[in-house]
């Protein structure tokens, strides 16, 4: 798993294998021999099935299925057939590895790992214009704004590095909670994390950072979020009755004050909304006759209905809703315990940072590779309070004390056997 996750980002997509028609990146085939050692070892037995997993399963059959009913060609084939690879194969092999809380915490440490690599050449690649990962295959030249380079890395672009960036400071906040002999790990991921974010200079990576450091922040009201939550729905309704034009247009305000191409994201989803009869069934060709450049469709909501229509839509955001509801009953289940609490909050903040740069951005390269180890984290959440793993079924004798603590059974909603401490003797 550490090699994959490692190398996989270090490798530009641009150096591909293709074999019958396929492409396969670096990432991609190191994920062959990953799965034929987890088969023969049976290291996937451990894995026990979640709600994540069928949400996940269901929206990349769906949008394969879409695609291909979309386009018609033996080439959209070879393409989904690459998708699928690439996200079921990765999502579930490290569904097969992470299954509790030390490989949660060797997987945030495995990216801190990468980035400790990335950032400093991001940081020169913004200094100088030249992007080392040219090397292995990268792009040589830096993309410019207003005169200024903006750093991609390993990453096909600016926005895309700067926004994975941004998601490891608040998984490395969980991970400085963990206690001193995790805290150089995780100062050196928030300082390679803060670097990534601010040399990509763009809009997207900052309100990605924003939205997990204000996560973070909210981790005093966690038990109020409901409240929290209907709040910001009334907010967005207020400002729907007031705007002269729709909400979404909050984006473009928001690009004044931080700068990027906010207008271009706002009308994108206008367009997505007004042509919804064009797109709703099988998803579209033809985004590109809405208006100027809205062939760019740079949202992940407006991508998954374009590509997919309106099931894969649904099956997209009922991923991210599966992934904060299992951060919430965990949250409620972790109470008491601060080391668990704090990296089950750090992963629900790293998936509101997600849920938030999707509206400026896509991942379309290795950058999957970390969007699909949150999913896999979180799934794993209820495991992460259990000493033993996501196979841990034996409980402690109920009502008895061991090593001067009273334990209590109780069995949770994945059918996972935990332990929860009712009092020393």
């Amino acid at each position: 798993m550490i090699p994959l996750l490692i190398l996989g980002l270090l490798l530009p997509v641009q150096i591909t294998v293709v074999v019958a028609g396929m492409h396969l990146s670096a990432f991609r085939i190191f994920l062959l021999p990953c799965w034929i050692r987890c088969m023969l070892r049976r290291e996937y037995r451990p894995w026990i099935k979640s709600k994540m997993d069928t949400a996940v399963m269901c929206w990349a059959l769906s949008n394969a299925l879409a695609f291909i009913l979309l386009w018609r060609e033996a080439a959209s084939i070879a393409n989904r057939a690459g998708f699928l690879y690439s996200t079921l194969g990765t999502y579930f092999l490290l569904r097969c590895y992470v299954k509790d809380k030390e490989s949660v915490i060797r997987v945030i440490k495995a990216f801190v790992l990468a980035f400790a690599i990335v950032a400093p050449l991001m940081l020169s690649e913004r200094l100088t214009g030249y992007n080392t990962f040219a090397l292995v295959g990268g792009a040589a030249v830096s993309s410019m704004r207003e005169g200024k380079a903006r750093a991609q890395g390993p990453f096909l672009h600016a926005i895309i590095a700067g926004t994975v960036s941004a998601l490891l400071i608040p998984l490395c906040v969980g991970l400085w909670q963990e206690g001193k002999s995790y805290r150089l790990a995780a100062g050196v991921g928030l300082v390679s994390g803060t670097i990534g974010t601010l040399t990509a200079v763009s809009s997207t990576p900052i309100m990605t950072c924003a939205a997990g450091v204000a996560g973070l922040f909210f981790f005093r009201a966690r038990k109020k979020m409901r409240a929290i939550r209907w709040g910001i729905v009334a907010a967005l309704a207020g400002l729907q009755v007031v705007m002269k034009a729709p909400v979404w247009f909050v984006i473009a305000h928001l690009s004044n004050f931080m700068g990027g191409s906010g207008f271009h994201r706002a009308e994108l989803i206008d367009n997505f909304v007004r042509h919804f009869g064009e797109w709703w069934l099988i998803g579209t060709r033809n985004s590109a006759d809405w208006g100027y450049y809205m062939w760019d469709v740079d949202n992940a909501y407006v991508s998954a209905g374009t590509g997919g229509g309106l099931l894969t839509f649904i099956l997209f955001i009922g991923v991210i809703v599966c992934g904060y509801k299992t951060i919430g009953r965990v949250r409620v289940k972790a109470e008491g315990l601060r080391e668990e609490l704090w990296l089950i909050w750090a992963l629900g903040c790293a998936l509101f940072a997600n849920t938030v740069a999707f509206f400026g951005i896509v991942y379309f390269d290795q950058s999957v590779l970390i969007w699909y180890a949150l999913l896999a984290m979180i799934a794993a959440g209820p495991a992460i309070l259990t000493g033993a793993g996501m196979h841990t079924r034996q409980a402690k004798p109920a009502g008895q004390y061991l090593g001067g603590i009273r334990y209590e059974s109780e069995g949770d909603s994945v059918g996972v056997t935990r332990q929860r401490v009712l009092g020393a003797k």
